[in-house]
């Protein structure tokens, strides 16, 4: 929980804020640029992890992928180019299909 919460605040913020909330004048590129290629590193650690286990957590979803799960929805809604990181897009295929977590996570980004 800590390392997707704190790894991830600043340069997803930078990424996030400058995306979703900016208007495009208000934009901030190389924030854009920064936040995104220091995500997509993060995003290759958990990729690893990802490629030995279907959770986080090990076996079984756990309380571990619940951080990264809120991160992840907004990573993957955005219309930016990501690296291919296919461990990570199966377990974000596998946590969508939650019912809870489409219902509390998965309700569009403002």
């Amino acid at each position: 929980m800590d390392w997707a919460s704190l790894s991830f605040a600043v340069p997803f913020r930078d990424l996030f804020w400058n995306l979703v909330r900016s208007t495009p004048e208000q934009r901030d590129d190389v924030a854009v640029e920064r936040g995104l290629a220091h995500c997509a590193t993060l995003m290759s650690i958990a990729d690893d992890t990802l490629s030995e286990s279907e959770w986080l957590s090990g076996a079984e979803f756990g309380f571990g992928d619940i951080p990264l799960g809120c991160i992840a929805y907004a990573w993957f809604s955005m219309s930016i180019e990501r690296p291919k990181h296919p461990a990570l897009e199966a377990w974000y295929g596998r946590i969508s299909e939650r019912p809870a977590y489409r219902k509390a996570v998965m309700t569009g980004l403002t």
